[in-house]
């Protein structure tokens, strides 16, 4: 039996818009140039000098982006076959979503502070933690050493700013949670939206339930039922639309931070996606002519 139902027009809709969105994110950070010399990534670099701040907030923003990237070949492909067909199940979705709102929390919640030295601080902190993981992840004694090794030099140089108790290692919902108004999200819908992903990542059964329309069949012993499950394509949206508008505020965040022309990165990643995303076949042409059209200079350019 046929268990596919086709997704509606307002849900592919949703689903296409992250994905462009996020391709036009991802050619933003690809093209970004280095931070200017008297931008805030340079104020917050010269607080510690070592591991940059900017490159390490960058990275954050990449790897969400991977993530989304992934999303939008799979929905929204830039080549389709004539008889392309995708057949969709709820865990990939809430999985990608997931890791991308994971990681570019961190980059959000890092240049959210106030000062240049409390971003410093919520750098290291990210760090610390990343140098914790990396431990845990050994096997061998002389790895363990190795990166025990790192924070301890980190600590050192910190030390003249910073004490240890100030860099303690955050987690992904402390994370998640301070950056949510930042974005201006809901941290109690973005912790809800989080765990449900997190348990459809897992494998849990009350996640299988809970983001799926269950229809029961035929009772094949007392009390216990043959299922049709069918994937919510609405939870899936939203924590897509979640994880694509942490990691776009964090995109311009970024541009913000280097002191980039964020109006011209932005108008020529338009003009990219224009020219690379095909259009439907009853398409208005004038409409799509306005799309691929170079916006006019500003006034005095």
């Amino acid at each position: 039996m046929d268990q596919r139902i086709p997704v509606g027009e307002a849900v592919s809709r949703a689903w296409t818009e992250v994905a462009q969105a996020a391709r036009l994110s991802n050619h933003v950070l690809q093209a970004m140039p280095d931070p200017t010399l008297t931008s805030n990534f340079a104020q917050i670099n010269a607080v510690y000098p070592f591991e940059k701040a900017s490159d390490w907030h960058r990275s954050y923003l990449g790897a969400a982006l991977e993530h989304l990237i992934v999303w939008a070949d799979i929905v929204a492909p830039l080549k389709f076959h004539p008889e392309h067909e995708v057949t969709f199940t709820f865990r990939p979705a809430h999985t990608l979503g997931r890791a991308a709102m994971e990681a570019a929390s961190q980059a959000v919640w890092m240049s959210s502070g106030e000062t240049a030295e409390e971003c410093a601080r919520r750098h290291l902190s990210l760090i610390r933690w990343d140098y914790d993981e990396h431990r845990k992840s050994r096997s061998d004694l002389d790895s363990k050493k190795r990166v025990a090794t790192m924070d301890t030099a980190l600590l050192e140089r910190a030390s003249g700013t910073f004490a240890e108790s100030d860099l303690r290692p955050p987690g992904h919902l402390s994370v998640l949670r301070a950056a949510a108004p930042v974005v201006g999200l809901d941290p109690d819908e973005v912790e809800t939206v989080w765990r449900a992903a997190s348990g459809a990542a897992h494998g849990k059964a009350w996640a299988a339930l809970a983001l799926q329309h269950v229809v029961p069949l035929e009772e094949y012993e007392p009390g216990h039922f043959r299922t049709l499950r069918v994937p919510d394509p609405e939870p899936m949206a939203r924590v897509l639309r979640i994880a694509e508008q942490i990691t776009s505020y964090g995109v311009l965040r970024h541009a913000d931070f280097c002191q980039t022309d964020i109006q011209g990165m932005l108008e020529r990643a338009r003009l990219w996606l224009s020219g690379v995303i095909p259009y439907r076949d009853d398409a208005d042409p004038a409409v799509v002519a306005h799309l691929k059209r170079p916006a006019p200079p500003a006034p005095g350019a």
